[in-house]
Parts: C-alpha cells; sequence; structure tokens
C-alpha cells in the first residue's frame, strides 16, 4: 500500500504531501487539484509501463526541479527526480532512486535492476487506473471478447463476470457474487441471459420467481457490481481512482458504498482505493474513519492537501457531522467568495 506521497511540482501542485489509507477520499471545491492528482498517479503509471507520458510543472516554475517521493507501509522508498530546465524537453528524462539507497539509475538502468519487478512500490505504480463510473453500463447487453477487465467507464462487467464463470476462475465468479449478497441481502446469485456470443446480466432475488434484469436494478446495486467486479477480477488495477464516486446514487445508499469500499481495501492483497467526492453527505459516513479523508485547497495558485484529523485536531466544535463541518467552512475545502 502507498501510505505517503509527496509532490513537487506537477500541474498546481508546487510542494505538498499527503498521507494516504486503504480507501482514502479526497474531498475539495472545484479546481483544487483533486483530479491534477489522480492524473498524476496515471502519469507515473505510464512512466513505469515506458509508455509516452506527460507531467507537466507547474505554469510559475517551469525551471524549477521536480520531484516526487512514493512511501509504503513498511517505510520502502521509490524517488524520482527530474531536473531538466527545459520542461518541454522529450522525452522526460527521471532519475530513479530505490529505498534511499545511493544507486541513482535512469529509466534503462531501472528496467534491468531485479526490484523493478519486484519492489512492492513499482509494482502497485505500473497497475493504476482512473474511473468515472456509470452505472447503466453493469446492466447493458456486451459482445463477448477475449481477455476482458472492466473499463474506465465500468462497462465490461457482463464480459468479466461471464469469463469467469465460463472460464477456470469460477471461484472468482463466487467471490464476486457472494460479496454482492453481502453487500444486497436480497440477492442470491448472479445468471446471464442465455445467448451465444452476446450476453445480459441477470439477478435472482429472494422471493421472487423469475429472474430479474441487472439493467432494472437500482444505480446503487450495479455501481456496487461494477466496484465488486473491479477488485475481484483475474487482473485487478492495483490502485484503483475512482472520480465522483456518489454520482448518481440516492443518499441513503452512501453509508453501503464506503463499507462496501472499506470492507475490500482492507482485506490483505486487494487494491488500494483513492476516490473523490463533492457531496458532504457521503463524507459523513467517514465518522470514526477521520484519517482517510484527505482535504484538497488551493491558495495563491498552489494545490496543497491536509488530513481531516489535522483539521478536527485543530477545531473546537461539538458532534457536528463531518459533512456540515465541511460545508460550513470549518474544516476548509470550500469554493472561496465569488467562485
Amino acid at each position: 500500500m502507498i501510505k505517503k506521497i509527496n509532490i513537487k511540482n506537477y500541474k498546481s501542485i508546487l510542494d505538498t504531501s499527503l498521507d494516504l489509507s486503504p480507501f482514502t477520499l479526497l474531498i475539495g471545491a472545484n479546481g483544487t487539484g483533486k483530479s491534477n492528482f489522480l492524473q498524476f498517479l496515471k502519469a507515473i503509471s505510464d512512466i513505469l509501463n515506458d509508455r509516452p507520458s506527460n507531467l507537466p510543472k507547474h505554469i510559475n516554475y517551469n525551471s524549477s526541479e521536480q520531484k516526487f517521493i512514493f512511501t509504503d507501509e513498511k517505510e520502502r522508498i521509490l524517488k524520482l527526480v527530474d531536473q531538466q530546465e527545459d520542461h518541454h524537453s522529450e522525452p522526460l528524462h527521471f532519475n530513479f532512486q530505490i529505498d534511499n539507497e545511493s544507486d541513482i539509475m535512469d529509466f534503462e538502468e531501472l528496467k534491468k535492476d531485479i526490484r523493478y519487478k519486484q519492489h512492492p512500490l513499482i509494482s502497485i505504480l505500473r497497475n493504476v487506473l482512473i474511473f468515472s463510473l456509470d452505472p447503466e453500463n453493469a446492466g447493458r447487453q456486451e459482445d463477448l471478447v477475449p481477455n476482458p477487465v472492466v473499463l474506465e467507464n465500468g462497462s465490461g462487467v457482463v464480459q468479466v463476470l461471464d469469463a469467469l464463470k465460463t472460464g477456470d476462475r469460477e471461484d472468482l465468479f463466487d467471490k464476486i457474487e457472494y460479496t454482492l449478497s453481502q453487500f444486497i441481502s436480497e440477492i442470491e446469485k448472479l445468471s446471464f441471459l442465455p445467448n451465444k456470443n452476446v450476453k445480459q446480466l441477470q439477478v435472482r432475488e429472494k422471493y421472487i420467481s423469475t429472474p430479474i434484469l441487472v439493467s432494472q436494478l437500482s444505480d446503487g446495486v450495479k455501481l456496487a457490481l461494477i466496484l465488486i467486479t473491479i477488485v475481484f477480477q483475474e487482473r485487478p488495477p492495483s490502485l484503483i481512482c475512482i472520480e465522483e464516486i456518489d454520482r448518481g446514487l440516492h443518499p441513503r445508499l452512501f453509508g453501503k458504498i464506503v463499507e462496501l469500499c472499506f470492507n475490500m481495501a482492507n482485506r490483505d492483497n486487494m487494491p488500494q482505493i483513492i476516490a473523490t467526492t463533492h457531496n458532504p453527505y457521503l463524507v459523513d459516513q467517514f465518522k470514526d474513519n477521520e484519517n482517510a479523508i484527505v482535504i484538497a485547497e488551493k491558495r495563491e495558485g498552489k494545490t496543497f492537501f491536509t488530513s481531516l484529523n489535522e483539521r478536527l485536531a485543530n477545531l473546537k466544535s461539538g458532534e457536528e457531522p463531518l459533512g456540515e463541518l465541511w460545508y460550513s467552512g470549518y474544516i476548509g475545502g470550500i469554493p472561496h467568495e465569488g467562485v
């Protein structure tokens, strides 16, 4: 798990750090840098996979050094440093340092090092995806394809589940089915409408005589199904980033979605989850898990990250809900006047 990230000079993020949990919620006003942070993680992933990438510097600090430090729960470190003064130089050239050792490597040297494939932080960062989930995609009919995965918009769930059920990983299908039934107790099993090359998903509910198409279920159930399938598919991302995790959800489902994410992310060998929101009612669900909330703010054109715990420690308050404290401006992370 990535425990801490120090970021120096990426887009609006000039020089700040943030601590992460197995499931982290990132809050803040529009334009404060939440999406920039997720895009940063994906850009680092592209670099470590030797794919074309873009890591622009802050517009006011084009000639300054870029430095990124990742630390895991066992204090292992991965450091990337680019000292090019011309940020338009191609290709990007980062030097790498692992676990504070004296050896500094360029990327070609890093790829030859055994730690490139075995170092936990590199393994996580090479497998990052940003999801902007549309619950409707869980209920749509899908053509069958080889080696399916859940895509960034949530499509591919039917393809993945069919491949697990008909292939040699029915154990994963059973795990997805069981976890969904724990989330929605009325659901007993998942199945498919019979068709050779095109499949649509349905569920069997208790006390209902015939299966129900997933397309007819609530957005909360469909979102839960997508999240569970992302985590338990055969080749899940190591780091799952979700933009606006509450999109389209009824507020009564927020607690279940948060509980589901905490339960999955806190299991051994499960992906780490980072999600963004603007919804104070979702923030309310993090009572007793305040350490998992990070506040994004922008001051003088620069993004800063602060833990909610740090803000609460300096705040004299009663038992106000977390979302109310945020909405009222007591913990920061709200739009400035006139915005």
